[in-house]
């Protein structure tokens, strides 16, 4: 290996390193072990470095360049100009008490003007370093919600290649499709969480409907012995805290084997969080397993598992890797329901009719909105009364990949065209708007009708439950009070509502 291969290698390996050191510190939190013990572990080290290379000036008062610094700098510009001023305390204090504890000469007069120049320095850096730390979070927190977007988008997509290429055989060998099994159990979901949901109830969420779900899993997948297994909550507090134990929920079949949380293949799918089988190459020590499946149904608010599936037993054929992905994919369905449904409660209060989508949708952009101030909104489009059903299909199909769109009608013949806009701008807005009126204007120019401005436009900011009641008003005084049922058509697009 030359001299040029072993400096990229030897440079490669410091940025690994780098960047593990500073995620580690980024995912802990900035008062976290980790952050505590390094804003206050790098000042000490440099000031323990100046000490032996210069024992008769260890705070370097009379150098060229105030090196000792350092410390507290690179602490304020990673965690902020609190965490930085620890270090500048820290120097203070061993400015003090050194000559009595260590024997070290210090002048006699206070240096005031060496620490003000330092502690100035680390404000500005401090203010500098807050400022990335908040645009790192918004950031991080637009990423994680564009992440689970796209993997809805990627089982929504499995699901529609899923349900067109073996329509035939579901046809045959399933009453519905798996489509219209996730549309239905949806439904069936939403309603029993809603009556789960009493006032007083405990804090931790109900697990929807597992009864139905594990009879889909028994008619979709084969599966002959399963259970839903949950964590029940810790007792007590402090020493007398009890912890946890699992417990069998729902099963389906006789006689399952005891739940251990320890076994491999249970253990990885907690980890990971994700469907475990052992088919797979990375779940091959799970030996002469008792367990053939296993996958998390519910996060707790901490983010830990509290409620699994595990299979215990299923026919030979079902390891086929098809049933085995349409498996995981109703799991994490279930899963991502689950989570889409933690506070929608109150939203479906504000319009109970609403389509679930809509109400899951409104509940996970304003809960993001209140988080890190993202903008998200709710274009009402109504009087077209001169779009027909095949412009009112081209208009709506022409709405932004990452839109939403709910069509309503009432007992008359107009109809609301319902858009979700998600983390838009005001100048995005704007676009849009300009966009669409000048499509509606190439829609009517070239099928002939008069009124091209006729489609009128009114926007609701999706900030809590009641910009839906809003949006509910705004929909029942065009189409009436009875408009308030299930929309006339849904489009998802990329990425809308959950599966």
């Amino acid at each position: 290996m030359g001299i040029g291969a072993m400096l990229r290698e030897f440079t490669l390996r410091t940025l690994r390193r780098k960047d593990a050191w500073l995620e580690a510190g980024r995912g802990a939190g900035p008062w976290s072990r980790l952050a505590v013990i390094e804003r206050v572990l790098l000042p000490t080290a440099i000031l323990a470095l100046s000490w032996r290379l210069r024992p008769e000036d260890p705070l370097g008062l009379h150098a060229a360049f105030p090196w000792i610094w350092l410390g507290p700098w690179l602490v304020a510009v990673r965690y902020g100009a609190a965490a930085g001023m620890v270090g500048a305390g820290l120097y203070a204090a061993f400015w003090s008490l050194a000559p009595r504890l260590f024997g070290v000469p210090m002048a006699a007069a206070f240096p005031s003007e060496f620490f003000l120049g330092g502690v100035l320095v680390t404000l500005v850096l401090g203010e500098f370093g807050s400022v990335m730390l908040r645009r790192e979070a918004l950031q991080r927190a637009l990423a994680l919600d564009l992440g689970a977007r796209l993997e809805r988008t990627k089982r929504r997509l499995f699901i529609v290649k899923e349900s067109l290429a073996s329509l035939e055989q579901e046809l045959i060998d399933r009453p519905v499709t798996l489509r219209d099994a996730l549309l239905d159990l949806r439904r069936i979901f939403a309603f029993s969480v809603g009556n789960a949901r009493r006032p007083g109830a405990r804090a931790q969420r109900p697990l929807p409907d597992p009864d139905a779900f594990l009879l889909l899993l028994s008619q979709s997948c084969r599966l002959l012995e399963a259970g839903v297994f949950v964590l029940e909550p810790r007792r007590g507090r402090g020493r007398a805290a009890v912890a946890g134990h699992w417990r069998l929920g729902h099963a389906l079949g006789q006689e399952l084997p005891s739940f251990d949380a320890g076994h491999p293949l249970i253990q990885r799918a907690l980890q990971t969080r994700e469907a475990v089988h052992v088919a797979q190459e990375r779940a091959s020590d799970a030996g002469q397993s008792v367990w053939v499946f296993a996958a998390p149904l519910r996060l707790a608010e901490t983010g830990e598992v509290d409620a699994v599936l595990a299979v215990h037993s299923m026919p030979f054929m079902s390891f086929e890797e098809q049933n085995l992905q349409r498996l995981q994919v109703l799991c994490a369905s279930y899963l991502d329901f689950s989570l889409l449904e933690s506070g929608v409660a109150e939203f479906r209060a504000a319009w109970e009719q609403a389509p679930i989508g809509l109400q899951q949708e409104w509940a996970q952009l304003s809960r993001l909105h209140a988080q890190s101030r993202l903008r998200s909104y709710c274009v009402v489009w109504t009087g077209a009364d001169w779009l027909g059903p095949e412009e009112l299909a081209e208009f709506s199909a022409n709405q932004p990949l990452n839109s939403s769109t709910w069509t309503f009608g009432g007992e008359t013949s107009r109809v609301v065209l319902v858009v979700l806009l998600p983390l838009y701008s005001v100048a995005a807005l704007a676009q849009y708007r300009r966009d669409m009126f000048e499509l509606s204007r190439q829609i009517a120019a070239r099928d002939n009708w008069p009124q091209a401005d006729a489609l009128s436009l009114e926007v609701v900011p999706v900030q809590g439950a009641d910009g839906l009641g809003q949006l509910r008003g705004m929909v029942e005084s065009v189409l009436g009070s009875s408009a308030g049922g299930a929309p006339q058509a849904e489009r998802q697009a990329q990425p809308g509502e959950g599966s």
